[in-house]
């Protein structure tokens, strides 16, 4: 539909240029369905949510549903128009349907918001709306259903008792182990009630001031033996940890508990070496359930990673354009990744492989990630970043008696001349495609990965990558996914690879790369995660100049 047809549709409601300049900066489209003739008129962003070129001629989706709406949707988004044309509903129509991109044949989905314009007598005459593209926010949705479906797995199946309590020290959510220690049917039975429903005044007050202690100073309390003292029935002995509950946005929530009933031990060898030693064991225990709980908890990579620009005093824009692709090889993985502005013409890039696989290598990952966010202030510098980054892992490894180490490969780039500043830690190396399609690897002098000893040190190197250079960044995964027969991919085919297929954008430099390595493999299942991630340097004149 063009633009004066539009305007001539309502005229009295709206200036047109206005409305156009709002509708392309919230990508929605807009549509008219005349109900009397049948027509419906669509704008440009609602072809193109359809697949559809500007002169094909589009179905109606409200009287064709079947040609492009999801088939389980059908039902509801028939019933949802009709109730709405026939009144039932005095707000606006606003549905939510898989819309098939023609062209794609993959399904969108959209938000069909509408509003009925009536005639004279009252009678529906007109139905104007837009659509909305809400495809990111549903796979949100669905991938932190999701998450939610993995920590009520991984909870109940914790022999331990674990449960989480709001601000007043009320329960919010506890599993089966802790319904059954405290005489309620289901764990639902413990919501909203605090400790003095269950044990006397003088332990429920006990347990109410650590919590308050805990949520006060933000500190853990580690394996503190309790006395539990009952209403109706005799004392036991408890184990517990209790930590503080935040939020995404760091708001306190409350407090979660971890406890296990060593009753047994405690009155048949209480004050004897090998009761400390049986308890000591059981807190190592304890700590492993804890490692497992806080991987609910790990960030997710970025959907899409933006471009980071500057532009110079003399017009040039000065960009960087990225691309990657992260295929765990379980369902969480030890491959990570970041990418972030460091001051006006900088730009920080980072990638990790965690020693090994799933939900332990993981764990370090997400550490990983938050220590770098505290140390952005040496963004700049790749080897004190590095450095620094090593030394806080090692600590929190060595604390924990936990032996893991990490590769990282951290780079800097200036905008401003092109130049890649790179440490390395036991990373593999780097692959530069330059603009001539020539591959070149840069070399690092030997290096120690993260987590091993507290004072490693790493060293500079710099790299002058022209405009048009790209650069990859990849995980071990990579290189040794193997064939049928065993044989490894190897950095040798990767390099050859990218120097016969020249790709000319980063996006097609890291697809066809992972789609190379697929075929090569036989797209058997992973042994170890992939992550690849891309960078583009160019320099290009300012529009209008």
């Amino acid at each position: 539909m063009d633009s004066e047809t539009y305007r001539k549709m309502a005229p009295e409601v709206f200036h047109w240029n206005t409305v156009r300049l709002a509708l392309q900066a919230a990508e929605e489209g807009v549509y008219c369905w005349e109900i009397d003739t049948g027509n419906i008129h669509y704008t440009e962003r609602c072809l193109q949510m359809m697949g559809l070129p500007k002169q094909q001629l589009a179905p109606n989706i409200f009287t064709q549903p079947e040609l492009t709406v999801h088939e389980e949707d059908r039902a509801f988004f028939r019933h949802g128009v009709q109730s709405y044309l026939e009144g039932h509903t005095q707000t606006p129509m606003r549905l939510e349907i898989r819309l098939l991109n023609q062209t794609s044949k993959a399904w969108k989905w959209v938000r069909v918001n509408g509003l009925l314009k009536y005639d004279e007598n009252f009678r529906p005459q007109m139905l104007v709306g837009v659509w909305v593209d809400i495809t990111r926010r549903k796979t949100a949705d669905f991938k932190a259903r999701g998450e939610q479906e993995l920590f009520r797995t991984l909870i109940e199946h914790i022999p331990n008792n674990i449960y989480f309590k709001n601000r007043e020290s009320r329960f919010v959510l506890a599993n089966t182990a802790t319904a059954k220690k405290l005489g309620v049917p289901t764990p639902s039975d413990l919501i909203g009630k605090t400790d003095a429903y269950f044990f006397d005044k003088a332990m429920s007050a006990v347990s109410r001031a650590e919590e308050q202690e805990i949520m006060t100073t933000g500190k853990a309390l580690t394996s503190r033996v309790h006395h539990e003292t009952w209403k109706d029935r005799p004392d036991t002995w408890t184990q517990i940890t209790k930590f503080p509950w935040y939020d995404g946005a760091g708001r306190l929530k409350g407090t979660v508990g971890i406890s296990s009933d060593v009753t047994p031990l405690v009155e048949a060898e209480r004050k004897v070496r090998r009761a400390a030693d049986m308890l000591d064991k059981r807190n190592q225990a304890l700590e492993k359930e804890i490692d497992l709980a806080r991987e609910i908890q790990l960030s997710l990579l970025p959907y899409s990673i933006p471009s980071h620009s500057w532009e110079d005093g003399e017009g040039a824009i000065h960009t960087a354009r990225f691309h990657h692709l992260f295929t765990p090889s379980e369902g969480v993985a030890g491959d990570c990744f970041e990418v972030f502005r460091v001051g006006n013409t900088g730009i920080g890039v980072l990638i990790c492989d965690v020693m090994g696989h799933g939900v332990r290598a993981a764990l370090i990952a997400s550490m990983l990630r938050g220590l770098m966010e505290q140390l952005s202030v040496q963004a700049d510098s790749p080897s004190l970043f590095l450095s620094s980054l090593n030394r806080q892992l090692t600590r929190i490894l060595l604390r924990a008696n936990v032996t893991m180490f990490a590769s990282a490969l951290y780079i800097y780039l200036d905008l401003k001349t092109g130049t890649l500043t790179m440490a390395n830690a036991g990373h593999p190396l780097p692959i530069v495609l330059l603009p001539d399609g020539k591959v070149e690897t840069p070399s690092f002098p030997r290096s120690t990965a993260l987590g091993l000893m507290e004072n490693s040190a790493y060293a500079d190197i710099e790299y002058a990558l022209p405009p048009g250079g790209k650069i990859l960044l990849y995980t071990d995964g990579l290189t040794e996914a193997a064939n049928p027969a065993g044989e490894e991919l190897g950095a040798g085919r990767v390099r050859s690879f990218l120097e016969e297929r020249r790709p000319g954008t980063v996006k097609d430099m890291v697809l066809s790369l992972f789609r190379y390595t697929g075929k090569f493999t036989g797209c058997r299942d992973l042994a170890d995660d992939i992550c690849l991630l891309g960078m583009e340097y160019n320099v290009s004149p300012r529009p209008g100049e």
